[in-house]
């Protein structure tokens, strides 16, 4: 999967075969111009305006207290980012927003959009983490009004798309009453796990600022009875013990191996023997394979936590050096660039 200038029409496709298009001048104006754009429409409600049907710039304005100008060259730039459509003065929500742009959307990723203005803040530190190799731990960072709020109701629209797939392919052992979610904020993930095998149960552990937002989304998916939640950071916490299954999902990204394999270790003595390890993540591409768009992950998470995404192998390593036996790798057709990675205790 490639990003880059799409041309759609057979004089932009001959202006590019030329040679003359400004390649560079178009990935840096344009790239964080339509970046920007749904941003925008997202946090100023734009998108939600348009729920019920097509309305003019200058209604949208009037509603949202916006200017109608400004707001109309906005609108433009969504429709030719395929997220509204034109009807003469009017404009509408294409299908792609209408999936993704608006409260209870199929494939909800309101939040997310919000908190790409965190991610914005994040990627400009960029430089700085390629002349020193340190990144920036944007769980210390996060320190604006909402920010949290974002971040975990973001997290939560991912694991809606992920925890269904994630679900289908972990081995559960039979009778099996308690689930470990470590950093699960919400517990989406590991109460879909529990879901599908009653009677089990999830424990969450994570920051107190993830469990101040945990429950209340929480109860709006629907998920409260099967999720209790304690406050503390994993590479110090209690586990506790006699745990069937442990879930990782999407957190060891942001931590060395050997952070890792001490997590992995403790995991492994909270656990009973024949239970299930999870580990769900964004995954790099194999040392000395061809550059893909896993690489951007990877870069994504080295400046964000001067850890990295891995590859499925190096997981299996260090879940095996922890004590692990059956590790089994799953690369879904459904997630391309994710990998879920599976053992037994």
């Amino acid at each position: 999967m490639k990003y880059g200038l799409i041309p759609t029409n057979l004089l932009e496709r001959l202006a590019v075969w030329t040679g003359k298009i400004p390649i560079p001048l178009i990935d840096a104006l344009y790239g964080p111009i339509k970046t920007r754009s749904i941003m925008a429409g997202a946090s100023l409600g734009i998108f939600e305006a348009l729920r019920d049907g097509p309305r003019s710039s200058p209604d949208v304005a009037a509603r949202l207290s916006l200017d109608a100008g400004a707001l109309e060259l906005l609108m433009r730039t969504l429709v030719v980012c395929d997220y509204l459509v034109q009807e003469d003065d009017r404009f509408g929500l294409s299908a792609l927003a209408r999936r993704t742009m608006i409260d209870g959307a199929p494939m909800e990723l309101v939040g997310y959009m919000k908190f790409t203005y965190e991610q914005w803040e994040f990627v400009s530190q960029l430089e700085d983490v390629v002349r020193t190799g340190r990144g920036v731990d944007f769980h210390e960072t996060m320190t604006a009004p909402g920010s949290w709020a974002n971040y975990q109701r973001a997290m939560l629209e991912l694991a809606r798309l992920h925890a269904p797939i994630i679900t289908a392919h972990v081995p559960v052992p039979a009778g099996a009453s308690r689930l470990l979610d470590l950093a699960g904020s919400h517990g989406l993930i590991g109460a879909t796990i529990c879901r599908a095998h009653p009677p089990m149960r999830s424990t969450i552990i994570d920051l107190p600022q993830a469990i101040a937002h945990a429950r209340g989304l929480a109860a709006r998916e629907g998920i409260a009875d099967l999720v209790d939640y304690r406050e503390g950071d994993l590479l110090t916490a209690d586990y506790g013990r006699d745990y069937e299954v442990a879930v990782l999902a999407s957190i060891l990204h942001h931590f060395v191996p050997e952070t890792i394999l001490s997590i992995l270790s403790r995991c492994r003595d909270a656990m009973r023997p024949g239970g299930t390890i999870v580990i769900w993540d964004v995954e790099a591409p194999a040392a000395g394979s061809r550059a893909t768009s896993g690489d951007g992950a990877a870069l994504y998470f080295r400046l964000t936590s001067t850890a990295g995404a891995y590859h499925g192998s190096q997981y299996v390593s260090w879940l095996e050096s922890a004590g692990f036996t059956q590790t089994k790798i799953v690369r879904p057709i459904a997630t391309p660039g994710s990998v879920l990675v599976v053992a037994r205790r």
